[in-house]
């Protein structure tokens, strides 16, 4: 053996033997020595990005896996970990490659399953992504994060109860801290279920009882919690002043005391910090998404003149049903009087399926739109696995994404025969709930400017396409809904080619009803006055925000 060659082996070895005493500045330096020696020592280039993998550096991570697949293009670990590495990236197109080329020289590799179903959920393919999880269940039926994808993706397609049972199951393997006890309550309430969801929260509570979003959730469905115990445990909890979310959750729950004792300026000024506090903690997972709402995907004209060849014969047929404005305007109430008459119309809820493709789109900085053949698959073929596309139905179905505003240009060329409603709520009204129901997967929800600033964007966008295609977009009002819901149902059926019926206004006896909104619990009780008098006591809080805004009142 050659003095380089051990060399070489010397340096490895104290490699090795520092990375598995965590002193991992040594083994860095001692793998890059080995490295000097030969560049292409494949278990040098492998173990080198392992460690990069466990200390976070993916980037250079990626390029050494990377590496090992052009050293050793056969060996399995190198596409699974790559793909991991990808994955923490958020290349998530590439990890799915990665994970697929680990798969095809190993079909068993668990690893690589898992992390093509965690992938496949993040590009939206989740009837895929459920089929890879549970192909690493089936090989390691007790693998915790398969399970948790697996959940997440049935929820995605519906399949509520499955994905209840997920979680059951991981509450079983994880006995030590029952964390899943939380999310067996918001599926409970998915499916109606309001008893249940009690239960679980309350466990929720017992097992983790310094979290304190366990008791704000329960707090909406049994005002009995919100008892002096409970106070003084916020309030403990502000004094302290530790950043985290918690410290959000404190001040929800005292905005409530405030809001019972009708000290609404006391209550208005806790729901701010407490938006405040959830922005602090969830600022890096937000900062892009705040940018792209608020700048990246308003400023792009290619969305406003979409420039497209479509064979609109391909999609005449189609027929969905968009339902668009912003949070809290009656968009789930609107979807449930279309979906319960006499002829039966899939509701699609909220899928964000243009959103995700817009999205994907432009942070690539790639035309948005460019062929026939590419739209189909990219888009319509997402509401066939969604099981929205039926021919007994009449290809009618409902999306009620409510971003999909941005989208109406694009979706009068792809959906000729589409109908779209824009549902119109008092602006005080809506801001005045976004503030009162924390929406934590809406980045911009959470800053009173930025709700003002995405309102703005809202009415310029609508009032734009109102002009450029007039009668397309059918306005709604809420407040009219609810003082005459017989006359403004019928109306709002008319438009939608719809018959009309009782049934359409007795959506809450429905026993199959399943909404995963803010609105769940309201949306199984009768349709009732929801007075604009009710926010009257916020509108001086709010007046010094929509002063600069035409549209405000």
């Amino acid at each position: 053996m050659s003095t380089n060659e051990n060399n070489l082996n010397s340096f490895f070895n104290l490699a090795i033997k520092n990375h598995k005493e965590n002193n991992f500045s040594d083994a860095e330096k001692f793998y890059n020595k080995a490295l000097e020696i030969n560049p292409s020592h494949f278990d040098t280039v492998f173990y080198l990005a392992s460690l990069y993998a466990q200390v976070k550096n993916f980037n250079k991570s990626k390029e050494l896996f990377k590496k090992a697949i052009q050293i050793q293009p056969k060996y399995v670990l190198s596409y699974s970990n790559l793909g991991a590495v990808l994955k923490e990236l958020g290349n998530f197109e590439e990890a799915a490659i990665a994970c697929k080329s680990a798969i095809a020289i190993e079909p068993n590799n668990v690893a690589a399953l898992g992390n093509l179903g965690a992938v496949l959920k993040e590009l939206g393919n989740f009837e895929e992504a459920a089929i890879a999880c549970k192909s690493a269940i089936a090989i390691e039926p007790n693998n915790v994060a398969a399970l948790g994808n697996l959940a997440l993706a049935l929820i995605e397609l519906g399949q509520i109860v499955e994905a209840i049972n997920c979680y059951k199951k991981l509450n079983n393997i994880q006995s030590s801290s029952k964390k899943f006890y939380k999310n067996l309550g918001q599926l409970n309430i998915v499916l109606g279920k309001t008893k249940e969801a009690v239960k679980f929260y309350k466990l929720a509570i017992e097992y983790e009882p310094g979290d304190l979003s366990n008791h704000y959730n329960l707090s909406g469905l049994d005002s009995k919690i919100l008892n002096d115990n409970l106070k003084q445990h916020a309030n403990k909890i502000i004094l302290e002043n530790k950043k985290s979310k918690n410290l959000a959750y404190a001040n929800f729950l005292l905005s409530k005391y405030e809001s019972l004792a009708k000290n609404y300026e006391a209550e208005f000024n806790y729901l701010i910090k407490g938006h405040s506090c959830f922005l602090e903690s969830e600022k890096q997972e937000y900062k892009n998404d705040i940018k792209y709402w608020l700048n990246s995907l308003p400023n792009s004209g290619e969305l406003n003149q979409p420039k497209i060849e479509i064979k609109k014969e391909n999609q005449k047929a189609l027929r969905p049903i968009f339902i668009v404005g912003i949070p809290r305007c009656g968009s789930t109430l609107v979807e449930k009087i279309i979906t319960s008459g006499s002829q039966e119309v899939p509701a699609g809820e909220e899928m964000s399926i243009l959103s995700l493709f817009v999205k994907k789109k432009i942070i690539k900085k790639e035309p948005i739109f460019v062929n026939d053949e590419i739209l189909k698959i990219e888009l319509i073929e997402k509401y066939k696995e969604k099981k929205l596309i039926q021919s007994d139905k009449n290809f009618i179905f409902t999306d009620k994404t409510l971003d999909n505003f941005f989208y109406i240009g694009l979706i009068k060329e792809l959906f000729p025969n589409s109908k779209v409603i824009n549902c119109k709520r008092s602006n005080l009204s809506s801001i005045m709930s976004i503030l009162k129901n924390n929406l934590p997967a809406i980045p911009w929800a959470h800053n009173i400017e930025d709700i003002f600033k995405y309102f703005d964007i809202y009415h310029n966008q609508i009032s734009y396409y109102e002009k450029i295609y007039p009668g397309f977009i059918y306005s709604l009002d809420y407040e009219k809904l609810v003082i005459d819901p017989e006359a403004e149902s019928k109306k709002l059926m008319a438009f939608c080619n719809l018959p009309w019926n009782k049934k359409c206004l007795e959506f809450y006896k429905r026993k199959d009803l399943i909404s995963r909104t803010t609105s769940n619990t309201q949306v199984r009780k009768p349709i009732y006055k929801d007075s604009q008098k009710k926010y009257a006591p916020y509108v001086n809080f709010l007046k010094k925000y929509g002063v600069k805004y035409s549209w405000y009142n």
